[in-house]
């Protein structure tokens, strides 16, 4: 069983990264129910560059808020005079937002349910082997339990603050501070840095959107 799900894992990373080498494609993590149920939370949907973009058709697209930029996956519902009216299927009553041309990302041409969360875990990969030096620096299992925990809120639903500033701030953020413990706090007092490991994993742990989780498990 074990043989069989690391081929099943190994060959989704070779077929990832495979995808990604093709200059027309790119990959997105859906982590927000707005295409639901036709692309479900978790989903990872496969962009093409150089495909029309016609009315009706789900687009990737830039939008910036505040200073920030963003990637959302919406529907096509207007086209005229060169500008892209996109709106979400949660919210067929909305008046969506009008778009130039330049701002489309791409069509959407395959969404597969799950595999979002899996091409999660291939991201932080290299953060987790990065970290396997440090977790057995020391006997305990304070740190390499919140190193994992920390992690989580990258690869599943979110809410609260992590929803706020984005997963992978978020993640760095707490990661951080984890390893600012193991490194630092730990040689001066071990039981500050425990606390910093229980409180690091709590604020990662509640960051979890469960019910969000366990219905896209159930579905």
């Amino acid at each position: 069983m074990k043989l069989k799900l690391l081929i099943i894992f190994m060959t989704t990373v070779i077929v990832l990264t495979g995808i990604c080498l093709v200059d027309d494609i790119r990959l997105y993590r859906i982590v927000s129910p707005s295409m639901e149920p036709l692309i479900p939370v978790g989903s990872l949907v496969v962009v093409s560059r150089s495909e029309p973009v016609e009315i009706g058709d789900i687009v990737a697209y830039k939008l910036e808020v505040m200073g920030r930029s963003y990637t959302l996956v919406h529907r096509v519902v207007d086209v005229k005079d060169g500008y892209y009216t996109i709106r979400a299927d949660v919210d067929p009553t909305s008046a969506g937002e009008t778009l130039e041309a330049g701002k489309i990302l791409g069509k959407v041409v395959l969404a597969i349910p799950f595999l979002g969360y899996i091409a999660g875990v291939v991201a932080i990969l290299p953060a987790i082997i990065l970290l396997i030096p440090l977790a057995s620096k020391k006997d305990g299992i304070g740190f390499p339990t919140a190193a994992f925990i920390s992690f989580l809120p990258l690869i599943l639903p979110v809410q609260g603050l992590a929803s706020s500033i984005g997963q992978i701030p978020f993640t760095a953020l707490v990661a951080s501070s984890i390893i600012t413990a193991r490194i630092i706090l730990e040689k001066r007092n071990k039981d500050i840095a425990e606390l910093v490991y229980l409180v690091a994993s709590t604020v990662s742990i509640i960051s979890i959107n469960v019910v969000e989780m366990v219905s896209w498990l159930a579905t």
